[in-house]
């Protein structure tokens, strides 16, 4: 006898991400018709670009959040560091994001291995810094609250360049381990032994798969047609919890400089 499998199972399966989709698009529009109603009365009486580009910023936020979890995932945001641009009648943003379980965890993953990635990436005055500055923390059994703390230890331009490669939220994997499929391309491609093949990935320190993502870090950049421009950034755990859609964990404004950015306006 032959089991037919019940179509009903598997439409279930998609009704549940689409309902939990539509859920959180619909508590970030009212939360959005609101905050638009306000930032539309203080338009009337001002034409304080700032406060445009602000605006902007907070639909930039809303957008990036629905666009990546989307259901559709043609549609979905790539949590990889690649940006893309959308249009608005008061101008565009400008939207990265990065999926957490990618990125070296400055509390999880094994120093020896972010300190790796930093010597293809930092010059070697730089590389000892991070060297001790870790060494430090460990002594002092003192944990991460921000990837931003490190930015004291380093220059400037080797901040920029290691920072989009690190976190202090992603998900709990043994042994510190981060996700392959997560991975954003510039980590990707320093990742010491990657290039050389993998038979066993955890010898890596990498784990090829996980949990479906719920832990990013969104960017976004809100420009004027104006040329007013307003950033930041937002670690973001996306979760149904009653009317909410997702947390904030922690707040960057503005958003911390990255190698290779143009001068800002």
């Amino acid at each position: 006898m032959t089991n037919n499998p019940d179509p009903r199972a598997h439409q279930r399966g998609i009704a549940l991400p689409m309902a939990l989709w539509v859920a959180m698009a619909l508590a970030l529009l009212s939360a959005g018709i609101a905050a638009t109603a306000g930032q539309a009365t203080r338009r009337q009486g001002s034409a304080d670009q700032v406060a445009v580009a602000r605006a902007l910023l907070d639909t930039g936020i809303s957008l990036g959040t629905m666009l990546a979890v989307h259901p559709d995932a043609t549609r979905r945001l790539a949590a990889d560091g690649r940006s893309v641009t959308l249009d608005e009648p008061e101008g565009s943003v400008t939207l990265t994001l990065w999926d957490e379980a990618g990125r070296m965890d400055l509390n999880r993953t094994p120093p020896d291995r972010i300190l790796a990635v930093a010597a293809r990436l930092l010059p070697r005055d730089q590389a000892a810094a991070l060297s001790a500055t870790l060494a430090q923390r460990r002594q002092a059994r003192e944990p991460w609250h921000s990837v931003m703390e490190l930015g004291a230890s380093l220059s400037p331009a080797a901040f920029a360049t290691l920072y989009p490669l690190l976190t202090v939220h992603a998900p709990a994997m043994g042994e510190g381990l981060v996700s392959l499929r997560a991975m954003p391309p510039a980590l990707r491609t320093v990742w010491p032994g990657l290039d050389e093949g993998m038979a066993d990935p955890a010898s890596l320190g990498l784990a090829r798969s996980g949990l479906p993502s719920s832990l990013f870090t969104l960017r976004v950049t809100a420009r004027t047609h104006q040329g007013a421009v307003a950033s930041a950034e937002a670690v973001l755990w996306i979760t149904i919890q009653g009317t909410r859609a997702f947390r904030i964990l922690e707040w960057r404004e503005p958003a911390p400089a990255l190698a290779g950015e143009g001068p800002r306006s």
